[in-house]
């Protein structure tokens, strides 16, 4: 294998299609050294974002609050106003958070272009995958967000059904005539394709950041490993391992500062998303083209808890791993074992990203948050057949 194989221009090609919607939604941080003409479009751009979800957030709410007597309609607008307010949510938490992002993507870069060849093989063997599914995750959020797009134009003048907005939304005026059909339709489109940017390049960053986290954890384990006390420059290898075990450290409290807000939200909001999402495909089985719309979408909404959830918990099993890793080098009559020592006891409190303190992100947590998700689809679907 060939030792550029993890380099700089590969890096960038990994990296890409993350970085390209972190783009589209002005979350990917800024240089330290950017020009002017470069955050004032960026201070644009996130203030046009802004206005537009959180227009589209108040539109949907009122819809929900108009289609009460209906629990079909009611549900629907409910699932599309959840993914809104999610997106909020976002916007904000990753705008107050430049300076941690910055680092973190900065640190990610340092790690796979001037790591030594045998570290660079650990970071691919324990974050290839997470790579693989941003790209599937961003794929699939692209379908959805086009199948929204699609299908309510379709139904108007194909199937001759009445008007209707992708994303719905209350604007207190009759949208079905020209040209103020035509002029919500854009704008709904417009935002609706911003939210799903925010989905796709959120939730991507998050999984590639949170797994480069626990990939740094598994190469301090692999040079812990290797540890010798017979090998003359072992006091130098400890030290190294220590300074390492700091950096990785100081990485995941970075993520844990940008994340555990978001993540609150994330497992508050997807549970609704997934209990909406399943109610409406129940309730649309003859309504074909709703009911592949609102399939991907819970493809997606299932998908993204995922992603939080897979991620999270590989941190936390890689540092809590770094004890076991401490213990089973070569140790015995060495010079460092005091050191060693404080390693272990530290890597007894694992790093994580939490959901604003409340829990852990993990697989745990993704299980009981499905189950949730189920017993409120239940409550509704039995509240339908009153």
């Amino acid at each position: 294998m060939n030792i550029q194989l993890y380099g700089d221009n590969e890096y960038e090609k990994l990296i890409k299609p993350i970085m390209t919607t972190g783009r589209i939604i002005s979350i990917w941080p800024l240089a330290e050294d950017s020009s002017r003409s470069s955050v004032l479009f960026r201070t644009f751009h996130l203030s046009c974002m802004f206005f537009l979800v959180v227009v589209m957030s108040v539109a949907v709410t009122a819809d929900v609050i108009h289609n009460l007597n209906d629990l079909d309609e009611a549900t629907e607008c409910a699932l599309i106003c959840t993914a809104f307010y999610l997106c909020v949510v976002r916007l904000l938490v990753y705008t107050a958070h430049q300076k941690d992002m910055l680092y973190v993507v900065n640190t990610m870069r340092e790690d796979w272009t001037m790591s030594t060849y045998e570290d660079r093989l650990i970071l691919a063997e324990k974050t290839m995958f997470a790579f693989r599914l941003a790209k599937y995750f961003i794929t699939t959020v692209a379908v959805t967000i086009v199948m929204f797009m699609c299908v309510p134009l379709l139904e108007i003048y194909v199937a001759g059904k009445e008007k209707t907005l992708p994303f719905r939304g209350y604007f207190f005026v009759n949208y079905t005539v020209s040209p103020i059909f035509e002029c919500l339709y854009l704008f709904n489109v417009t935002a609706g394709g911003f939210g799903g940017s925010m989905i796709a390049g959120a939730t991507s960053f998050n999984l590639i950041v949170i797994m480069h986290g626990s990939a740094k954890f598994a190469v301090l384990r692999k040079r812990l490993e290797s540890l010798n006390d017979e090998d003359r420059d072992c006091s130098s290898a400890m030290t190294d391992c220590i300074i390492r075990h700091q950096r990785a450290i100081e990485y995941a409290d970075a993520l844990e500062r940008i994340i555990n807000v978001l993540a609150l939200g994330q497992f508050i909001i997807s549970t609704g998303m997934i209990c909406f999402a399943g109610f409406q495909i129940t309730s649309m089985m003859e309504d074909k083209g709703r009911l592949m719309k609102y399939s991907t979408f819970l493809n997606s909404a299932i998908l993204e808890l995922f992603m939080f959830s897979f991620s999270g918990n590989g941190l936390i099993e890689e540092s809590e791993a770094v004890g076991l890793s401490a213990y089973s080098s070569g140790w015995f009559g060495g010079s460092y074992c005091s050191s060693l020592m404080i390693m272990i006891m530290r890597s007894t409190v694992p790093s994580k990203i939490t959901a604003a303190k409340f829990y852990s992100m993990s697989l745990e947590s993704f299980s009981k948050v499905l189950s949730s998700s189920f017993s409120y689809f239940t409550v509704l679907t039995a509240t339908k057949e009153e």
